[in-house]
């Protein structure tokens, strides 16, 4: 078995800990589709992240520029973390600021499924949605620096792997962090 080196987010949730929150089944919908089955395994999986520091540029808004002479425009840094697997980008406040180098089975690690451009893609229409409800206006956004990192997951399996039917999992993030919607 080959392993490859990897940069990922430090695991902070120890096995025990993710074998109690399997064997809670997620919420409601996944106790309901997990009724009677019990996890068979739990495996450590890491999949590929892009961290995405964008450019925003903005003029001052109507109000700003008359009664404040506010005329120049204005830069922000702006953060947002790309699931490479989904293609889902999240806007990010807080991540986590040590990533650690380590070794893993070739087998554990799961690459993007989606390239460079089309997360930068979904990244930028996240931060002009973002700055538009914020600030206003339409924000010139900018791909400044692009990193590649790993996010570590326990995986829980629940029934047993038989070909041709479908297994249920459920994961469940190793590193401590998640992304929350908020409406």
């Amino acid at each position: 078995m080959d392993s490859v080196a990897i940069r990922s987010f430090p695991i902070a949730l120890s096995r025990e800990d993710a074998m109690a929150q399997a064997s809670k089944k997620g919420g409601p919908f996944g106790k309901l589709l997990l009724m009677g089955k019990e996890v068979k395994e739990l495996r450590l999986h890491f999949v590929e992240y892009k961290i995405l520091i964008f450019q925003a540029l903005h003029s001052p808004n109507f109000v700003s520029r008359t009664f404040f002479g506010d005329r120049d425009k204005k830069a922000q840094l702006c953060r947002v973390i790309a699931n490479g697997t989904t293609g889902g980008a999240a806007w990010a406040e807080e991540i986590p600021q040590e990533i650690e180098e380590r070794t893993v089975p070739e087998d554990q690690v799961q690459g993007s499924q989606f390239s460079l451009d089309q997360l930068t893609g979904r990244g930028q229409k996240l931060v002009l949605r973002v700055l538009r409800r914020r600030i206003g206006g339409l924000p010139e956004v900018t791909l400044k620096e692009a990193i590649s990192v790993y996010r570590p997951f326990y995986v829980a399996l629940y029934g047993e792997a038989v070909e041709g039917t479908k297994i249920r999992y459920l994961p469940i993030a190793a590193d401590g962090w998640g992304t929350h919607r908020t409406f």
